[in-house]
């Protein structure tokens, strides 16, 4: 009888790396087009409880809109458009004016001399913010130079449904 012939096995074992390299580079593909490269537009903060708050059903989604966060830094109060931090007295109204003319409305014959905007504002403000921040904010949008009219105020509506889509 024949005798089995042993296999040798070889000495010279490499790991191929190759594959390795490709598949790491397109998970890294993969996590950059993935990831939200954006600026955040809702800061963290606690919304004032609505009792009286209504939802705006409406799908709006050819409207251009800016959230606008009020928030307590310091011993004051900024707004925060985009991340960026803007104050009352000094950088916020040219920014406003600046989203105004973003977005214009067509001239009124009626009303040649003023000026709209049809860009809407989603004003966030925190809980114990006092109203005269938001209210100041608000005559700051309807300025005549700036006219931005289209404001709305979010609020959490505490008998809504948590798991309604």
């Amino acid at each position: 009888m024949g005798r089995l012939k042993m296999v040798e096995a070889e000495e010279n074992v490499a790991c191929n790396l190759i594959p390795m390299i490709d598949i790491m580079f397109l998970l890294l593909l993969f996590f950059m087009l993935s990831a939200d490269m954006t600026q955040r537009v809702a800061e963290d903060m606690v919304l004032p409880i609505a009792d009286q708050a209504e939802e705006d059903s409406a799908k709006k989604e050819a409207v251009d809109h800016t959230v606008v966060n009020i928030v307590a830094e310091g011993a004051g109060y900024v707004v925060k458009i985009a991340g960026n931090a803007y104050t009352f007295e000094d950088s916020l109204k040219p920014m406003l004016k600046e989203l105004a003319e973003l977005s214009p409305e067509p001239p009124d014959p009626a009303n040649p001399a003023g000026k709209f905007s049809s860009r809407e504002i989603m004003v966030r403000a925190e809980a114990d913010a006092p109203y005269k921040e938001v209210q100041r904010f608000i005559q700051m949008c309807g300025a005549a130079d700036v006219g931005l009219y289209k404001i709305e105020l979010v609020a959490v509506n505490p008998n809504a449904n948590p798991n309604k889509p």
